[in-house]
């Protein structure tokens, strides 16, 4: 997955979050009795802290502020694609899903794993990750529609970039973040001791002081080249072997100290999938950009929003 398409595929997770939570938030309102309401404000209280409540007006408010134009665009995105889909006659095939799954659950220890993950993070089910994948091969499908990618081209490709095929090493990693040297020289001499990383990684994961965010240290599956960790941090463990610890690594305001829970050769895709996956990605880069595919497809199908705020045109 290129950088370009990981930022995507972020902004898709939170936007599928939304759709999700307003989506929940309609399916209560409708579940709501009369009886249900609050007599002393005329509105249905949600929450409480002490003798304070939140308002389902108050709530509701927040959610359209932060997610709101966003989540009916999505919901306006998904409709059009799929009658555009219908109308061309596209097909998105069983096939086509596993291939994104598995492009999506690289780095994780097993799909089962990725499903997990997105479960705890993001709220999202093995359901909702497939509708979002066969919503972006339909998306994909549209916007790639007619562009023809030769064999010779695909050839080039691969010999240009030998090293997005190439069967390396995999190192489930875990790391701690500190802002002194001297504190990182601490943590390294605690595990030299006996103690285990786990503790240390209880101990530090409130702190905000922890790499990969709300990981726990977790950083998980990485390729020994990964472009998204910090390169003091791979250089480092691709040294090392399964079980071993290093530290201090200067990055970037502060230290970190590393552990390999364990090393893997990655398993390489057959060579039909890798030329495959290499005709989607010579494709899209001819393609005109996803976000404006959906402008057009919203256009074309007299996409509107009814509460005051435009719908933003291909034009724009």
């Amino acid at each position: 997955m290129t950088t370009r398409e990981k930022g995507l595929w972020t902004a898709v997770i939170i936007l599928t979050v939304s759709v999700a939570a307003l989506g929940g938030l309609i399916m209560l309102r409708g579940l709501l009795k009369p009886g249900d309401v609050s007599k002393d404000d005329g509105d249905h209280t949600v929450a409480e802290m002490g003798q304070e409540g939140i308002s389902e007006e108050q709530w509701v408010a927040e959610l359209k502020k932060r997610y709101g134009t966003n989540t009916l665009l999505q919901m306006l995105n998904r409709k059009a694609v799929q009658a555009e889909t219908k109308r061309l006659g596209i097909k998105i095939t069983q096939e086509d899903l596993q291939q994104v799954l598995e492009q999506d659950s690289k780095g994780y220890d097993s799909e089962h794993a990725y499903f997990e993950e997105m479960q705890r993070q993001f709220g999202l089910d093995p359901v909702d990750l497939r509708n979002e994948a066969e919503y972006r091969i339909g998306l994909e499908k549209i916007a790639t529609q007619g562009i023809q990618v030769e064999e010779t081209e695909i050839d080039e490709y691969w010999e240009q970039h030998p090293e997005e095929f190439a069967v390396g090493k995999q190192i489930k990693l875990a790391a701690l973040y500190v802002a002194k040297a001297e504190e990182a020289e601490v943590l390294l001499d605690r595990v030299k001791q006996g103690e285990s990383f786990d503790t240390l990684l209880r101990e530090h994961s409130g702190s905000g002081n922890l790499l990969g965010e709300d990981h726990s240290g977790q950083l998980g599956w990485v390729d020994e080249y990964d472009p998204y960790q910090p390169e003091a941090i791979m250089k480092a463990a691709r040294e090392l072997s399964s079980g071993d610890v290093a530290g201090p690594i200067s990055i970037n305001d502060g230290y970190a100290v590393i552990y390999v829970q364990d090393v893997r050769l990655k398993s390489s895709s057959d060579k039909r999938q890798i030329r495959q996956q290499i005709r989607r990605s010579l494709a899209l880069a001819q393609a005109v950009p996803l976000d404006e595919v959906e402008k057009s497809l919203r256009d074309k199908y007299g996409a509107r929003i009814l509460s005051g705020k435009e719908v933003p045109s291909a034009s724009l």
